[in-house]
């Protein structure tokens, strides 16, 4: 009679520990179903079509700095907020990585790190439409980079989204 006691015992234990096992897994698949809806579905991302284009850009040494002087000119088939710009200091260099917002002197707004072309929460610069962007900085660039940036509707929130597919590059020459 021993015998079978401790039989059924671990029987029970094996039992505890599936049905413990088996919560767990129950409970982990509705927390992730919880989770999804924090999610968002759709991408951040702008609408095909959205471009810029370096149309003209100065840069001269004034005094101890460099003035760079930009015309921006929208290319694009939809109406952009501001952009992203980044320079190289470095002729061998391919990519540029110093960001250029907080030298900003005339022609924008800084946002973040971005540039707006007017202060507000809307798509300013109109297609075909142009405007100079003047920065002051303390040394010497070689490379241009530049990523439109626009205000999205998105799930009925206003998002500033950075379109990378209308990027746009220059080599510069600050003499």
């Amino acid at each position: 009679m021993l015998k079978r006691k401790k039989g059924k015992r671990g029987i029970s234990v094996i039992i505890g520990y599936l049905l413990l096992v088996s919560f767990a897994i129950i409970i982990s698949g509705m927390v992730y179903v919880w989770m999804k809806t924090y999610v968002p579905t759709e991408k951040l991302e702008c609408p095909d079509g959205v471009s810029i284009y370096i149309k003209e850009a100065n840069c001269s040494l004034n005094g101890t700095n460099y003035i760079l002087e930009l015309t921006l000119k929208n290319n694009g088939r939809f109406n952009i907020a501001g952009f992203y710009i980044h320079a190289s200091n470095d002729s061998s260099q391919e990519i540029a990585t110093i960001n250029l917002a907080d030298k900003i002197n005339d022609g924008g707004v800084k946002f973040g790190e971005t540039i707006l072309f007017n202060i507000g929460n809307s798509n300013t610069l109109k297609i075909n439409k142009e405007q100079t962007i003047t920065f002051i900085l303390e040394e010497e660039i070689f490379l241009l980079s530049i990523i439109p940036t626009r205000f999205n509707e998105i799930e009925g929130k206003t998002k500033y989204v950075g379109c990378n597919n209308g990027k746009a590059r220059e080599l510069i020459d600050c003499s």
